[in-house]
C-alpha cells in the first residue's frame, strides 16, 4: 500500500525560494506519494499561483504565526494516517529525491520515532551542519549568542543517536508527532526542536541521524547576528527552553559519545 509523505514547508516571503528549490518535485518515488504542502504565513500571489500551477496543497494564514504554531497547523490541515511520515521542512533545504527515496525506506522500515538526514552547509566542501547535538543549559545559549560558539554541537561524524535534531529538516512518525501535542506553540521561533526532541527523549521515543541520506541547507544564521529581532526571539526560546526543562545551572560541552 503506498505511503504518503507530506513535507510541510512555511513561507515567510520565500516565495521564489520555494520555486528555486521544489520546482518539478517528483509527486512519486516508487510507492512512495510525496506530497509538498505549502502554508502561506504571509501571503504572497506569485506563491499561491506557484502551488496552483504545480498542483501543491496551499493554504494562506490570516495572521502571521510562529514556527510551531505554524507546522502544526498544517498537521492539522492535512489527512496524516498513522502509516505516513509527516516531514517538517524549511524553504532554504534543498534534497534530491534520490536522497529523499533512501531517508523515507530507511525511516519506513527501522524503529525509528524521529529522524533526519545528514545536513551539510554546503556538500561540495563537505561541509557538515554538526551532526553531533546536545541538549543545551541556559549558559550554554548564553554562550552561543555572545560569541557564536555553540559547545552543546558536535563534529562527530559516526554520531546515529543525536539528543536532539535540527528543525530545519526532521521526519516524525505521525502518531509520535500527536502523542507529543506537536511543538510547543509557546516558541514562537527557535528552540522548537530542542524542546520536541527533549519531550520525546523523556517518553522513551527514538531519535535517529540516517547518515546514508543527506540534504544541504542554505542557512541564513539570523539569529546570530546581535540587535536583530531573531536574537530577540532566540534568547527569549532560550529562556523558556532553559525554565521548562530545568536545565539552568551547568554546561553542556559536545563530547563524541552515541546517546542512544
Amino acid at each position: 500500500m503506498p505511503v504518503n509523505i507530506y513535507i510541510s514547508i512555511i513561507s515567510h516571503d520565500q516565495h521564489e525560494l520555494i520555486e528555486e528549490n521544489f520546482s518539478n518535485f517528483p509527486k512519486q518515488i516508487d510507492d512512495f506519494n510525496i506530497k509538498l504542502s505549502i502554508l502561506d504565513n504571509t501571503g504572497s500571489k506569485k506563491l499561491k499561483e506557484f502551488c496552483k500551477k504545480s498542483d501543491l496543497f496551499y493554504h494562506k494564514n490570516d495572521t502571521p504565526k510562529g514556527f510551531g504554531e505554524n507546522h502544526n497547523k498544517m498537521f492539522s490541515l492535512l489527512d496524516i494516517k498513522d502509516k505516513d511520515i509527516f516531514i517538517v521542512c524549511n524553504p532554504d533545504i534543498k534534497i534530491e529525491p534520490s536522497q529523499l527515496k533512501i531517508l523515507v525506506e530507511n525511516f519506513a522500515k527501522e524503529k525509528i520515532d524521529i529522524g533526519a538526514p545528514r545536513s551539510y552547509l554546503d556538500k561540495k566542501s563537505g561541509f557538515l551542519d554538526y551532526p553531533d547535538r546536545y541538549f543545551p543549559y541556559l549558559l550554554n545559549f548564553i554562550v552561543s549568542i555572545a560569541t557564536g560558539k555553540r559547545l552543546h554541537y558536535g563534529k562527530n561524524d559516526d554520531q546515529e543517536y543525536p539528543q536532539w535534531v535540527s528543525g530545519s529538516f526532521i521526519l516524525f512518525k505521525p502518531k509520535v508527532f500527536r502523542e507529543l501535542g506537536g511543538f510547543d506553540e509557546d516558541y514562537f521561533m527557535y528552540c522548537e526542536d530542542i524542546d520536541i526532541c527533549f519531550r520525546a527523549k523523556q517518553k522513551g521515543y527514538l531519535i535517529k541521524l540516517d547518515k546514508k541520506a543527506y540534504i544541504e541547507h542554505n542557512s541564513r544564521m539570523a539569529s546570530r547576528k546581535l540587535l536583530s529581532q531573531s536574537i530577540v526571539w532566540h534568547m527569549r526560546s532560550a529562556w523558556k527552553f532553559s525554565m521548562k526543562s530545568k536545565r539552568i545551572f551547568g554546561l553542556s560541552l559536545a563530547k563524541k559519545a552515541n546517546n542512544r
